[in-house]
């Protein structure tokens, strides 16, 4: 979450500092070069730092490519007002241009970073679906669940425990949802509740034991994150529903 947040103002500065750059490096062909065209260098880089950096940075790139384009390559120069009706109608049209494509940019963005995150999801829940087909000890597959709980769900912590248990937490339920807490959503998805939940490990209609989680505050988890958790804590059931497993102590 850190090093997203540090991308994120990176990208958000290089939106604001980009478009500036470009245009004073193209002053130098003021004289021979259509405004027309510079509007296009600079449309340029407003996609470049929207499909990096996502709306807000695209957005900022546009607004700045916007104002750099009119403070100097509109007369009169290094100033913001412009005398040419045409100029005026490209600066907007640069402006709106910027801030559709910067959008849409944006949009294909999220849709790659949705399809990575579900190939991710996947790829956890199979890990763990392999150890218990392949008849590894209980605590082994318990102890890779853990893990891959606490990546899949960007958890602070997560741990097994076994019945009877000896603290109460509100229930993560099969639906994807937690029970009796307040849905409160942040970007990306469902946020946990700050104190913990609990995640039910179910094998023969029996409960065998849960995970404990500890969210990341201020983070979402979407739906098929969520669904995979779930799906993820029945093959653990699985395994210790089997009758090598019982007995066994796994807390």
């Amino acid at each position: 979450m850190e090093q997203d947040r540090e991308a994120q103002l990176l990208w958000l500065g290089l939106g604001g500092l980009a478009p500036i750059g470009v245009a004073m490096a193209l002053v130098s062909l003021r004289d021979v070069m259509l405004n027309t065209n510079v509007a296009l260098v600079l449309v340029t880089v407003v996609v470049v730092t929207a499909a990096s950096g996502g709306r807000q940075a695209g957005a900022l790139s546009a607004i700045s490519a916007a104002v750099s384009f009119d403070f100097f390559h509109t007369r009169p120069y290094l100033q913001l007002r412009m005398t040419s009706a045409d100029d005026i109608e490209t600066t907007l049209l640069l402006l709106a241009v910027g801030l559709i494509v910067g959008h849409v940019a944006a949009k294909g963005q999220r849709a790659r970073s949705s399809a990575e995150t579900r190939r991710g999801a996947i790829g956890r829940m199979y890990r763990v679906a392999e150890l218990a087909a392949r008849g590894d000890d209980p605590a082994d597959v318990v102890m890779a669940a853990e893990a891959e709980l606490t990546a899949l769900l960007n958890l602070q912590s997560c741990r097994f425990e076994a019945p009877p248990f000896t603290s109460t937490f509100e229930r993560f339920e099969r639906s994807g949802f937690v029970t009796g807490h307040e849905h409160r959503f942040q970007r990306g998805g469902l946020e946990l509740p700050a104190e913990g939940v609990e995640l039910p490990v179910l094998g023969r209609g029996q409960l065998l034991g849960r995970f404990v989680l500890d969210p990341t505050p201020g983070t979402g988890i979407s739906l098929e994150q969520r669904v995979v958790a779930v799906a993820m804590a029945d093959q653990v059931g699985a395994v210790l529903a089997a009758p090598t497993a019982r007995g066994t102590n796994h807390g």
